[in-house]
């Protein structure tokens, strides 16, 4: 048995994320078949650019709130407790609401598949028009 108490938090590739946001890997794939479990901490209104997962991403919502959005549902606001099955390959992001910090737990299968488009830029620009 291996007992994780903690991990160091860190800044993540901010090219990646609206804003601030911190990861602590508690756990890093050993194997494909394997996921990466990671603690991530986003400050208000940060959410992660668009992206995707070979196989897959659980997400499980430790704060008050959260966020995920898709191109099918939209963003949807996400309250304590909830777990969300992201598909192999669904373009997706997650983060913060407008008005409070969050926090997931996320197991996330395969590298990801990051794009230089940030959904609040979108969803902003889609909103004045």
């Amino acid at each position: 048995m291996n007992v994780i108490n903690s991990a160091e938090k860190r800044k993540i590739n901010q090219d990646r994320y609206s804003g601030e946001a911190l990861i602590e890997t508690l756990r890093s794939a050993t194997s494909p078949k394997d996921p990466d479990v990671l603690h991530c901490h986003y400050e208000k209104g940060v959410v992660t650019n668009w992206h995707s997962h070979p196989g897959g991403q659980l997400l499980y919502v430790l704060s008050d709130s959260g966020v995920i959005g898709t191109e099918e549902d939209g963003e949807v606001t996400l309250s304590k407790g909830e777990l969300v099955n992201v598909p192999p390959i669904e373009r997706h992001y997650h983060g913060s609401t407008h008005q409070n910090e969050s926090e997931f737990l996320v197991l996330t299968w395969g590298v990801t598949k990051w794009e230089d488009v940030s959904p609040r830029s979108n969803l902003a620009e889609t909103k004045l028009s």
